[in-house]
C-alpha cells in the first residue's frame, strides 16, 4: 500500500528531538503508521498503549502534520493539544516546538511562540488546554489530540471532553484520545469499556476505531511474549532489558509487579499503588455457602466521617474460606454530591450496594446504632472490631448494651493491619474469600492504594487514594479480629480486658 500524505509528510519533516538522534527524521514504527492509515475517515480514534512506548512525540508528529496540511490546503487548522495538566501540556507542547526548531524547513511555515504555534502568513494555530482548567466551549477545532486520559481531573476531565467533543460539529475534525491504562471506575473507565465494546461490535459506531495494546489478566507478566504484545515500540523506544530487570523485581515484590502490569502492560487497575486489583475482586463474587449458619462471624465497622460513607464489613470464616458482605450508610447532602461526580456509579450503588442513605447532612450515633442492630438481626455477630477514630460514643454505648467484652478497638497502624492485609491479598488472589458483589465495595477496593516500608509492613493510606476506601478498611478490621483472636477462639477476651493499640 503506498504511503498516505500523513506518513509522507511525518518522515520527511519531522525529526527526533531527544538524545543522540536529535535532528536526525523521523522513522515512523509499524504500528504509527497502521493508526495513521486505519484512521482516515474515522471522527474518534481510542488509543491505549503503555508507557515509553513513543506517544508523545507521535502526538507531536501528527500535530506538525496536520498543521502542515492546513497551510498547504488554506483550511485555518486549528490543533488542541489536550492534557491532564500544565505540567504534561507543557512535554506536548514542548515535542512540537523542538521538532519545528530543530528543523528549518519547519520554521519557514510553523513559528512557535511562549504558549501557541501559528502559521506564518496564514490562519491557523496550535494550542494546549489542561483537564484541570477553566471553560473551554467556543472552540472550533480541525483536530484534537487528547493525552494520558486516565489522569484528567475526575470533575472538570469529563466536562472538557465533551466541550471538546461537540465542538467538532462545524467542521470535519477528528479526536484521537491516547491513554495508558489507569484506575477502575474513573472517567477513563468508562470510554475504556465503550471502546471495547465498539472494538467487539464496530457496527454500533462506524465513526469511531478502536486500538488497544495490553496484556489479558491471564497472561504471565514475565513472559517477553506477552511484553511484545503489550508494547509495540519493544525494542526502540522501550528496551527488553528494562522490562526484563523490572520483571526481575516484581517477583518477589508486589507492588513492581503491580506497577508492571499496569503501566507497562496495559491492565486497568484501581489506585496509583493499587492494593487489590479489581479483576480479581470481582472474580471472588459468589453465593453464600450453604453451611455458613456453622461458620464464626465478625463485624469490623469504620465511621469515617459523619457527612460521608460509614461501612460495615461482616466477615464469615470457617477456618479455611471466608466469606463477606457489606453494608454502608451515607447522608442524602453527600450522596447528591456523589451523583454529580458519578451518576453511573451512584445509580448501581443505589440498586445492590446495601446501602442506607440517611436524611440530613451528618450521620449520628442513633443512626449508627440502628445500623449495627439491623446488621446483628440478620448474622451471628460474635464481636464487633471498630476504628476508633470518631467511634467513642458509638463504641460506649455498645458496650453498654451488649458487654465490654463484645467492642474491640483496630487501630489502623502497622502493627494491626499488616496481618490482615496480606490475609486478605492471598485470600483474593487464591480465591479463598467469597463475597456478595457488593459495587460499592468494589468500588472503594479499586481506591484502595499499598503503602509497604521498610520491615514489610503492608498498611493502606486514605489520603493517597483516589477517593472513599471505607469499605475496604472495615473489611481489614474485621480480619485483624481473626487474624489476632478469632483463632484462638477468642479466649484472650475472656480471660483479659484488652484494648488493641
Amino acid at each position: 500500500m503506498d504511503s498516505t500524505w500523513t506518513e509522507n509528510i511525518i518522515e520527511r519533516y519531522c525529526v527526533l528531538t531527544e538524545d543522540a538522534g536529535a535532528g536526525k527524521p523521523v522513522q515512523l514504527m509499524d504500528w504509527q503508521r497502521g493508526l495513521i492509515r486505519d484512521a482516515e475517515g474515522k471522527r474518534m480514534v481510542w488509543l491505549e498503549i503503555p508507557r515509553k512506548n513513543g506517544k508523545s512525540a507521535f502526538i507531536a508528529m501528527l500535530a506538525i502534520a496536520h498543521l502542515l496540511k492546513g497551510f498547504k490546503d488554506g483550511t485555518n487548522p486549528q490543533v488542541i493539544l489536550a492534557a491532564a495538566t500544565r505540567e504534561q501540556a507543557g512535554i506536548l507542547f514542548g515535542y512540537v516546538r523542538n521538532m519545528i526548531l530543530l528543523n528549518p524547513q519547519l520554521q519557514k511555515v510553523l513559528e512557535p511562540f511562549r504558549k501557541e504555534i501559528r502559521l506564518k502568513g496564514k490562519p491557523g494555530y496550535l494550542k494546549t488546554i489542561t483537564s484541570d482548567g477553566g471553560s473551554n466551549h467556543g472552540l472550533n477545532p480541525s483536530l484534537i489530540l487528547c493525552d494520558e486520559i486516565h489522569s484528567w481531573n475526575e470533575v472538570k476531565g469529563p466536562e472538557l471532553w465533551e466541550a471538546l467533543r461537540t465542538s467538532m460539529a462545524a467542521r470535519p475534525s477528528q479526536m484521537i484520545a491516547i491513554t495508558t491504562a489507569g484506575s477502575a471506575y474513573s472517567f477513563a473507565h468508562k470510554w475504556h469499556e465503550y471502546a471495547q465494546r465498539v472494538a467487539e461490535q464496530p457496527e454500533i459506531d462506524p465513526s469511531w476505531l478502536t486500538i488497544i495494546y495490553g496484556a489479558t489478566d491471564e497472561e504471565d507478566p514475565h513472559s517477553p511474549e506477552v511484553w511484545q504484545k503489550a508494547n509495540p515500540s519493544l525494542g526502540i523506544t522501550v528496551t527488553y532489558q528494562y522490562l526484563e530487570e523490572l520483571s526481575n523485581t516484581a517477583k518477589h515484590d508486589e507492588p513492581t509487579l503491580l506497577s508492571l502490569r499496569k503501566l507497562h502492560l496495559n491492565q486497568w487497575a484501581g489506585s496509583a499503588q493499587p492494593y487489590i486489583e479489581l479483576g480479581k475482586w470481582l472474580k471472588c463474587q459468589g453465593g453464600k455457602p450453604k453451611t455458613l449458619d456453622k461458620w464464626r462471624c465478625f463485624l469490623g465497622v469504620d465511621l469515617a466521617a459523619v457527612n460521608d460513607f460509614t461501612a460495615y464489613a461482616v466477615v464469615y470464616f470457617n477456618g479455611e474460606r471466608f466469606y463477606t458482605q457489606q453494608y454502608y450508610q451515607i447522608t442524602d447532602h453527600a450522596m447528591s454530591k456523589r451523583k454529580q461526580k458519578y451518576p453511573n456509579l451512584v445509580r448501581n450503588w443505589i440498586k445492590n450496594g446495601s446501602l442506607d442513605v440517611v436524611k440530613g447532612e451528618v450521620t449520628t450515633t442513633d443512626h449508627r446504632i440502628a445500623m449495627i442492630e439491623q446488621i446483628m438481626e440478620q448474622h451471628p455477630v460474635e464481636g464487633i472490631f471498630f476504628d476508633p477514630w470518631n467511634a467513642a460514643e458509638t463504641v460506649e454505648r455498645l458496650r453498654s448494651k451488649y458487654g465490654k467484652q463484645f467492642c474491640w478497638e483496630v487501630r489502623q497502624s502497622a502493627l494491626m493491619v499488616n496481618e490482615p492485609m496480606k490475609l486478605l491479598f492471598r485470600m483474593v488472589t487464591t480465591k479463598g474469600i467469597t463475597h456478595d458483589g457488593n459495587p460499592i465495595t468494589a468500588w472503594m477496593i479499586a481506591n484502595t492504594s499499598l503503602h509497604i516500608d521498610k520491615n514489610d509492613n503492608w498498611t493502606f493510606q486514605k489520603d493517597k487514594a483516589p477517593d472513599r476506601i471505607d469499605g475496604t478498611a472495615a473489611l481489614i478490621t474485621a480480619l485483624a479480629g481473626y487474624v489476632h483472636n478469632a483463632s484462638t477462639g477468642m479466649s484472650t477476651y475472656e480471660e483479659l480486658d484488652i484494648i488493641f493499640v
